[in-house]
């Protein structure tokens, strides 16, 4: 773990660009330049004690992986995990809005740095949040509240199922546009072929369903998941929602701000997104905002370098799309996840 100040301000880029974008790198690509398909291994389930299978990833690097910022020990609030969504990266995804926005509040937060733009197999990205969970509980002392963004919804999750010990140690898990269960439109972009992440995110596969096998939710974790209807990545929007019991609060953003236009990506620049989302974090099990907080920018946003910013992300996003190998099937099941 190691401290890193925010960097260069760089967001999300304009929603129909990366759709676009994502489609037309389909067709460019094509199939030809895919490698063969993977046979899942036939093997019988692995089982193991309390801590899940051993971490696989070199501890450097998931160390590595890991930034916190501020007194995590001494703060009388839990720290804040900040989880990006795939083909971003930390600072594309929350370094000009949550970061500074929590640097203001002093509030302690972390960020972890998926590999590969959180492109890569979801199964071994999830050992860096792992990690990330039990080092920042061992430093703090207290327990970790997870807030994460498209994939970063979702996959502290995939965590908490595998690797048992990290149960007590969330409080809560709030997501937004998250890929509880797929989603429609990337199974149609990944009919040629997707990076893995993508795959795994597609509906009905067998990451998804893996992963919702057995019970979606732990009782000692509260769940809130904000979703838009005008998410155009996670379709339909309410896929994102997970099912109902007493520690799970689904809300979709415009029973809450009627007139709100806010897509996919704008999820994580919602000032309506970051107060229903702090509530949450203080343990308000229905969060409500008023008239007043909708159709705002959030705090630490700079409406003077939208432009910028989504023009940066665009190049991270691009770049990342074009620099990953695609397949045309997802990975197989990790050892320990196999039926």
């Amino acid at each position: 773990m190691h401290v890193r100040r925010p960097g260069t301000a760089s967001g999300r880029s304009p929603a129909r660009l990366i759709t676009t974008l994502m489609a037309a790198l389909v067709l460019l690509t094509g199939a030809a330049a895919l490698p063969a398909a993977r046979a899942d291994s036939p093997d019988a389930p692995v089982t193991h004690g309390d801590e899940g299978p051993p971490l696989t990833v070199d501890e450097a690097a998931l160390d590595r992986s890991l930034d916190c910022h501020g007194d995590l020990s001494g703060s009388d609030r839990n720290t804040v995990l900040l989880l990006h969504g795939t083909t971003a990266n930390v600072s594309a995804n929350w370094s000009w809005n949550w970061e500074p926005a929590l640097a203001a509040e002093g509030r302690p937060y972390c960020t972890v740095e998926l590999p590969e733009n959180g492109l890569q197999d979801i199964q071994i990205s999830a050992e860096n949040v792992t990690h990330a969970i039990r080092t920042i509980h061992a430093t703090s002392g207290r327990k970790v509240d997870i807030v994460g963004h498209s994939q970063g919804g979702m996959i502290g999750r995939w965590t908490t199922k595998w690797w048992p010990d990290t149960r007590d140690m969330v409080a809560n898990m709030v997501g937004f546009g998250s890929s509880n269960n797929g989603s429609d439109m990337i199974s149609l972009t990944c009919a040629v072929g997707c990076p893995d992440a993508l795959q795994q995110q597609s509906s009905g596969s067998d990451f998804i369903t893996t992963l919702n096998d057995d019970g979606a939710t732990y009782p000692g974790i509260r769940y809130t998941t904000i979703a838009t209807r005008f998410d155009e990545i996670v379709t339909p929007y309410d896929r994102a929602f997970l099912p109902a019991a007493d520690n799970v609060t689904n809300i979709t953003l415009q029973d809450q701000c009627p007139n709100e236009p806010v897509d996919h990506f704008l999820l994580a620049v919602s000032n309506p997104v970051w107060e229903l989302a702090n509530q949450a974090l203080d343990g308000n099990p229905s969060p409500s905002v008023d008239p007043g907080a909708c159709l705002k920018l959030m705090p630490g946003v700079d409406p003077a370098r939208l432009p910028e910013n989504t023009g940066d992300t665009l190049l991270t996003l691009s770049g990342a799309l074009i620099s990953t190998p695609w397949t045309q099937t997802e990975p197989g099941p990790a050892d320990y996840a196999r039926r």
